[in-house]
């Protein structure tokens, strides 16, 4: 009877270890927007995008779309064929999830999918520039093996402080 029952418990076990050492993971990579010749992109990097504007948050690989639409991370998670482990970090203690858009006149211009460490809770945070442009930050935490929430829509809008916090966090980060 003793080894019946290790039979069935011994995988199960492992299963579980399996799970316990898997981690919640990120989406991790920009997508620049609309951009006029797709196959150029290879050439580009972040500091070729960004100079020396730092505070601007951008996470290689930079992807386009077809369509210059907002990417599907539902499809790019879903499809095992894809390597969708380059376009993933895996979050760590005291790292959060975060989306970063740039958004003007309604239109979103582009997106930064990341790991980092942030000052805030879960939430989105909005700031509005002079020029119209709006900056949206947001922050979350995923579970182990669900899509990863920075890929979610859903915004809640929340004061500037929450905002100044989320990118004292990103700045911190980036200038590790």
């Amino acid at each position: 009877m003793p080894l019946k029952f290790h039979r069935l418990w011994l995988p199960l076990l492992l299963f579980v270890c399996h799970l316990l050492a898997d981690v919640p993971q990120c989406f991790h990579f920009t997508w620049v927007g609309a951009y006029e010749n797709h196959s150029n992109i290879i050439a580009e990097t972040c500091n070729s995008r960004v100079g020396d504007f730092n505070d601007i948050p951008c996470e290689e690989p930079l992807v386009v779309t077809p369509d210059d639409t907002v990417p599907d991370v539902k499809a790019l998670w879903q499809n095992a064929t894809e390597d969708r482990e380059n376009f993933l970090c895996q979050m760590s203690p005291g790292r959060s999830c975060v989306k970063y858009s740039y958004i003007f006149k309604g239109g979103i211009q582009n997106i930064t999918y990341m790991c980092a460490n942030v000052n805030n809770s879960n939430g989105c945070y909005r700031q509005t520039h002079a020029t119209g442009m709006v900056v949206e930050a947001c922050v979350c935490t995923s579970q182990v093996g669900l899509i990863p929430c920075n890929g979610g829509s859903n915004s809640q809008i929340s004061g500037a402080t929450g905002l100044a916090l989320c990118l004292l966090g990103l700045y911190q980060w980036l200038n590790k």
